[in-house]
């Protein structure tokens, strides 16, 4: 979502985050298979979005998952979704509003 000029130029958009990581984040690395040489202002997207995902480091053992930020144990439900809706303060709907759809 924060790199769609990236995603609509990437030739392999459906490798997994796990196989990008193998082939490797930093510019130049084998990860990036792009349609088209990247003009300059594309470069230092490839590079902003390099510099973000680099010190991720992925495990193995750790169960990777959604995690629904309203009910972060149980997960989602529509019973959940109505009551946050229905019956918590709008200011708090307002900042998880705004923290899931980027503007």
């Amino acid at each position: 979502m924060r790199f769609p000029r990236l995603f609509a130029l990437a030739e392999n958009k459906g490798v997994t985050v796990r196989e990008m990581a193998r082939r490797g984040w930093i510019d130049g690395g084998d990860a990036w298979m792009w349609r088209r040489r990247l003009l300059a202002w594309e470069e230092e997207l490839a590079t902003e979005f390099s510099s973000l995902v680099s010190p991720i480091v992925l495990q193995d053992h750790v169960l990777d998952r959604w995690r629904w930020i309203l009910d972060p144990i149980n997960g989602y439900s529509v019973k959940g979704t109505y009551e946050f809706l229905t019956l918590y303060d709008t200011s708090r709907k307002r900042g998880i509003y705004d923290a899931a759809w980027l503007k």
